[in-house]
């Protein structure tokens, strides 16, 4: 009986969430209700998606989905970036904040974010 339970407690202990790890960092949802995990750099703020997102790119004939781990880039001076959706700009209100590109706005409602520039770009 002692033999199972060592494995059994091992186990358990590898499967808890390790402090100052990836897991403690803050996780926003977007209106589209993506979850994005939030990480703060020397440039701003990152967010990184839990799970694949589906983008439409192109028009007509050349629409395509790209599939895959989005992540959104806040910068300090109010800009943004997406490897899909290519470069935007970013704002916060007492709603939420919002980043918006040439295709697409994507909201995170009620929500507050910190990108290292106090209070810089309100709407």
């Amino acid at each position: 009986m002692r033999q199972a339970a060592l494995p059994l407690a091992l186990s358990l202990l590898t499967a808890l969430p390790v402090p100052g790890s990836a897991q403690d960092d803050p996780v926003y949802v977007s209106d589209e209700g993506h979850q994005y995990r939030y990480t703060l750099n020397q440039d701003g703020a990152v967010l990184e998606s839990l799970f694949p997102v589906a983008r439409f790119t192109g028009s007509g004939a050349m629409t395509e989905v790209i599939t895959g781990t989005e992540t959104l880039y806040l910068g300090r001076n109010c800009d943004a970036f997406s490897k899909v959706l290519g470069q935007g700009s970013w704002a916060w209100a007492n709603s939420g904040f919002a980043v918006e590109f040439q295709t697409r706005r994507i909201a995170f409602p009620r929500q507050e974010i910190d990108a290292g520039n106090g209070l810089g770009c309100a709407m």
